[in-house]
């Protein structure tokens, strides 16, 4: 007679376990992230090198361009945009110089550096062509610090 009460409750407890890990387990599969905090970017290679020889003799300039070592080499960027419009312009503005660039898509999560690239791109579109050069140095030497630097 004492035990009479204690197996409903003990099946109160199993059932409630088993419901609430459903439950839980369904949450958690069907939750979406609120914030995402990488974006994607574009970034416009001129070209890749074996070596900083072969590239230092492509381009005297090409301190003021940004250069990311990977397995299969040394990759040169002209320029980083949150826009595909002005990937695409920037891309037309230095082919019109001569230069062949690829357009490539990577995906960024320096909150700060996003803004800022966003900030940039809303410069580039109510400017000319001729400022495009100035400005994305000014955004590449800001990758350089932002992103590279708190990398290391």
């Amino acid at each position: 007679m004492k035990y009479k009460f204690l197996i409903p409750i003990a099946l109160s407890i199993v059932i409630g376990l088993f419901f609430g890990k459903v439950f839980f387990d369904n949450y958690k599969s069907s939750s979406l992230t609120v914030f995402d905090e990488k974006d994607k970017v574009y970034m416009l290679q001129i070209g890749v090198y074996s070596s900083e020889e072969k590239m230092a003799s492509s381009f005297k300039n090409y301190d003021k361009f940004l250069y990311i070592e990977k397995d299969d080499g040394i990759h040169l960027y002209v320029g980083i945009t949150k826009d595909k419009e002005i990937a695409s312009r920037i891309k037309d503005y230095y082919e019109k110089k001569g230069y062949s660039i690829y357009i490539k898509e990577s995906i960024l999560d320096n909150q700060s550096f996003l803004s800022i690239l966003g900030e940039y791109d809303k410069i580039i579109g109510i400017t000319g062509d001729n400022d495009l050069n100035g400005i994305e140095e000014i955004v590449i030497s800001n990758y350089k610090e932002m992103v590279l630097e708190s990398e290391n």
